[in-house]
């Protein structure tokens, strides 16, 4: 997305190397047990658990979140919506969504985690979602990976086409695609395992910080060679 802004701005296509952002693996060799999180905050074995973890921003599409959530709930008993991250402007306005959507024994705002508390979250969710209307790349997208959860994101997500049917599933911006998409992943076991595994080899083979570094190395000496 930002080598088309680029280009759009006058940049020659051959100026423009696309590397990737990463994340430090080693934070995620020692995971904790699965049942920490819901213990926490007593949820049980045969909740399915959707996670959102991020800023709760507007841009980060909360709202559809919720809409297509309010109509997953109808169809799916024993799920529960966890909102984890600091208020970035619209914890206010997306509360009051719920209240009016009529879920609010259905959604969990835990506020932000870090370190530990986080790697809990991510590794009790049955899937992650990440419903932006906007975003050029996202590091929570990575860290899922890292902890085997499958992911669900949108297509105005920069790195989509990496994603899509790989390690996850992509959907447009569209409240009745996001709640069919949830419900397909939710309903089939043997795909999240799938998607769990190609998760966490993709994060390992495209965004350890030690093959990205190789790769801007090599920048660097196609550059000193010409």
């Amino acid at each position: 997305m930002e080598a088309e802004q680029y280009k759009g701005m006058g940049v020659s296509e051959d100026k423009i190397e696309i590397i990737p952002y990463g994340i430090d693996l080693s934070v995620f060799d020692n995971l904790p047990e699965r049942g920490e999180f819901r213990r926490k905050y007593d949820l049980g074995s045969a909740q399915r658990i959707i996670l959102y973890l991020g800023r709760i921003h507007q841009i980060k599409g909360l709202d559809l979140l919720a809409q297509a959530f309010t109509d997953l709930s109808k169809a799916l008993s024993n799920i529960k919506l966890v909102i984890v991250g600091p208020d970035d402007g619209y914890l206010p306005a997306l509360k009051k969504l719920i209240t009016d959507l009529g879920i609010n024994d259905k959604v969990l705002f835990t506020g932000p985690l870090y370190r530990q508390g986080k790697l809990e979250a991510y590794v009790d969710a049955d899937v992650y979602v990440l419903p932006s209307i906007y975003e050029i790349f996202s590091i929570t997208l990575l860290e899922a990976f890292a902890c085997g959860t499958p992911v669900i994101a949108t297509d105005r997500c920069g790195i989509a086409d990496v994603i899509n049917g790989q390690a996850g599933l992509v959907v447009p911006y569209d409240k009745e695609q996001l709640q069919q998409a949830l419900l397909h992943m939710l309903d089939d076991h043997k795909m999240r395992l799938q998607f769990s595994e190609r998760g966490k080899l993709l994060v390992r083979e495209k965004f350890d910080w030690e093959k990205i570094a190789e790769q801007v190395e090599r920048v660097y000496e196609d550059i000193l060679d010409i």
